[in-house]
């Protein structure tokens, strides 16, 4: 991987970062933000499954604690799925259904 691929790389993952620690801050407060800060360093990689299953999760908590009409907790979260799929760390889904 060349130095411009490698930087391009560590841009994406800094801005998947700060914008999961706004998701994070938006959901669950100063506190869960300071968390995630304080255990990001010990993460280093998320596998695509673990992404998109925590992905899940995450709306299924926001659906139960009636945020997904957040409109900024909605953007956070949609802000984090983004910067995955552009990282290639996240698939987008083909929705198509087989008769």
């Amino acid at each position: 991987m060349s130095n411009e691929e490698e930087e391009k790389r560590e841009t994406i993952i800094s801005k998947i970062n700060n914008a999961f620690k706004d998701f994070v801050g938006s959901v669950f407060g100063e506190s869960g933000k300071e968390f995630i800060e304080s255990t990001q360093e010990k993460v280093s990689e998320f596998s695509s499954t673990s992404i998109k299953k925590f992905l899940e999760f995450s709306d299924s908590l926001l659906e139960n604690l009636k945020l997904n009409e957040n409109e900024q907790v909605i953007k956070a979260r949609d802000t984090v799925e983004d910067l995955l799929k552009q990282a290639g760390l996240l698939k987008e889904e083909e929705e198509e259904e087989e008769f």
